[in-house]
């Protein structure tokens, strides 16, 4: 007997020190891209979606929702505006081997002007699990951004080197760490870490930098049917303001959400979320600007759709999320 217990506890301490090895090097690639995070101000593809799909901002919550998750999402950005920016994605994440990690891919396109860049991306997250459901996760991401720019169509001296027509294929790495239980989560990731360069022009002009997104939510049960979430993010690059989001989302009988909130007060936001039985969630964003940004004339509009699959055993869709 004491024999058997030396060796379970071998095996126990074991694997403390494989999964403290993990966390070590997945700890030390996150900080690198943080110490790195020396880019000019260009911002990532805007998004409200982050709201209800995690994913989209760290790939560190791939698989942890215990099923195969799919979403597309629309976005049009002060609509009416000329050469106002429009976006376009679709997302999934699986989890596997008993939910203690998650695989996934993401696909964006974003045009601005006479600028459109298409990224696409396979995401890697190994998950830890604590007592009382507290879960860690560890997220990698990588792929490659096409970046496009036609200036044909505008009255542009030709021989100007900042505005000549371009197709470039750049590739990209990020990171993210989540942990979370059924009651708050805290996320902080670096989709893009490495710092783009333009071949043609020797210029950054229109290429992604490296954002740093820094996210914090909590639950807050007010009845056995109403849940209240408020959520803060931060958004951080070299070289910009640093630009906060804060929301307040209801959530009622686990299957209406409905939810307001602000970005750095020049935007007001109405967000709502339907979900049909287990599966199909639909989603809807309205973002009006104030007068500090682009005037009260061009609001913008987001759509999703998202579906949630019992792909494997493992897998549990009567499961009730917080997030």
């Amino acid at each position: 007997m004491k024999n058997i217990y030396r060796v379970r506890k071998i095996n126990l301490v074991y694997e403390s020190l494989r999964s403290t090895k993990v966390i070590n090097n997945l700890l030390l690639i996150l900080i690198f891209s943080l110490l790195i995070n020396e880019a000019n101000g260009q911002q990532d593809p805007l998004s409200s979606q982050y709201l209800n799909n995690y994913f989209t901002i760290n790939p560190a919550y791939a698989g942890t929702t215990k099923d195969l998750n799919l979403s597309v999402g629309y976005r049009t950005q002060w609509a009416g505006f000329a050469g106002s920016p429009v976006t376009a994605n679709a997302t999934g994440h699986i989890s596997l081997a008993q939910n203690k990690m998650g695989l996934g891919f993401s696909v964006v396109e974003d045009k601005i002007g006479s600028n459109n860049t298409t990224e696409a991306n396979l995401a890697y997250a190994y998950h830890i699990r604590f007592k009382k459901d507290l879960m860690l996760s560890f997220g990698l991401q990588a792929g490659m951004i096409n970046y496009k720019s036609d200036y044909s169509s505008l009255n542009l001296d030709p021989a100007d080197p900042k505005f000549t027509n371009i197709s470039e294929f750049k590739p990209n790495i990020g990171s993210g760490i989540i942990l979370k239980n059924e009651k708050f989560l805290f996320s902080i990731s670096v989709p893009h870490m490495l710092k783009p360069t333009n071949d043609a022009t020797s210029i950054t002009t229109g290429l992604y930098a490296q954002n740093l997104f820094v996210l914090g939510a909590y639950l807050l049960p007010v009845s056995y049917r109403i849940k209240l979430k408020p959520s803060v993010l931060l958004r951080s690059v070299s070289g910009a303001p640093v630009s906060v989001d804060y929301g307040m989302s209801m959530r009622v009988d686990n299957s209406y959400s409905l939810g307001l909130f602000t970005r750095d007060f020049n935007t007001m936001g109405f967000m709502a979320q339907i979900n049909v039985g287990d599966a199909l969630r639909f989603g809807y964003v309205f973002e009006l600007p104030t007068n500090k940004s682009v005037g009260l004339n061009f609001t913008s509009h987001e759509i999703t759709f998202g579906l949630r699959l019992k792909a494997l055993r493992i897998h549990d869709l009567n499961e009730v999320r917080g997030f």
